[in-house]
């Protein structure tokens, strides 16, 4: 006598599953929906943390497309800028300290109330 094996379902839609024993997903849709669904703690905190410093870097190239400008900090923060987030510094030879997300930073101005927006060159860049 031959044992058929207990039929097993997709994980997302619940549709019966032909094949390998061990398959859990009907299409590579259902396996994406389903681990999106369910997001892991950790990895959603990564993608908030990405997403800000998207926006950051978004908000310091729409103030400065031609490499170096003087701009409101409040400018900045109407584009989403959220100055916790960086991804690094760069101190410059005159002791200005640089806070950069990617390749753009600002490092703040006389008036306190501005910063100075630059765009990362190579010279700026570690060995």
């Amino acid at each position: 006598m031959t044992m058929t094996p207990e039929p097993t379902f997709c994980l997302f839609c619940n549709t019966e599953l032909k094949g390998r024993i061990d398959k859990q997903f009907c299409n590579a849709h259902c396996k994406s929906l389903y681990h999106n669904r369910n997001p892991n703690t950790k990895e959603a905190l990564i993608r908030k943390v990405n997403k800000q410093l998207r926006t950051n870097r978004s908000a310091l190239y729409k103030a400065c497309p031609q490499g170096k400008a003087t701009v409101r900090k409040e400018f900045l923060t109407s584009l989403g800028m959220d100055f916790k987030f960086l991804t690094h510094t760069w101190r410059s030879n005159g002791g200005n300290l640089y806070y950069f997300c990617y390749d753009y930073g600002y490092t703040p101005s006389v008036d306190i109330r501005k910063v100075v927006v630059i765009q990362q060159q190579e010279y700026m860049k570690k060995p």
